[in-house]
């Protein structure tokens, strides 16, 4: 559960054509609470661009062995004071950026041991003895 505990918006960069600044940003401050149980607080910015025309956001991530918490805001509405926060839990993902490196690491000691062993010669160990069996190849056709 996620609850706004503030918002508090400021002109932010230099001047830009009537604006006091190159982007107005909100931020969104929070409370994070686990089965009931507070667990955290964050801050994320709604930003709106005026030079480039265009809005973003920050993220707040929380990373755990079993999940990662992500939130953001979604929409803002200055006159009322209200925020649409998007809220994800993703379980497992740490699992998965460990299976990387370890693919990772096993990749490199691949190529260690290609390398280190690459331009030493090798010797079979027994040559094959006996005559080629012509009676499988098909009339015709040259391999």
């Amino acid at each position: 559960m996620v609850s706004v505990t503030g918002m508090d918006s400021t002109f932010e960069g230099s001047h830009y054509k009537q604006y006091p600044g190159s982007s107005y940003a909100t931020y969104v401050d929070f409370d994070v609470y686990k089965k009931g149980v507070y667990f955290d607080s964050g801050q994320v910015k709604y930003i709106t661009d005026f030079k480039w025309g265009q809005t973003y956001t920050t993220t707040y991530v929380n990373r755990g062995i079993f999940e990662e918490l992500f939130i953001a805001p979604k929409a803002l509405n200055e006159t009322s004071g209200e925020v649409s926060i998007y809220v994800r839990t993703v379980p497992f993902i740490t699992f998965i950026w460990g299976g990387l490196f370890l693919m990772l690491a096993g990749i490199t000691v691949l190529g260690v041991i290609d390398y280190s062993i690459e331009g030493k010669s090798t010797v079979p160990i027994a040559k094959i003895k006996g005559k080629r069996n012509r009676g499988s190849e098909v009339k015709g056709v040259k391999k």
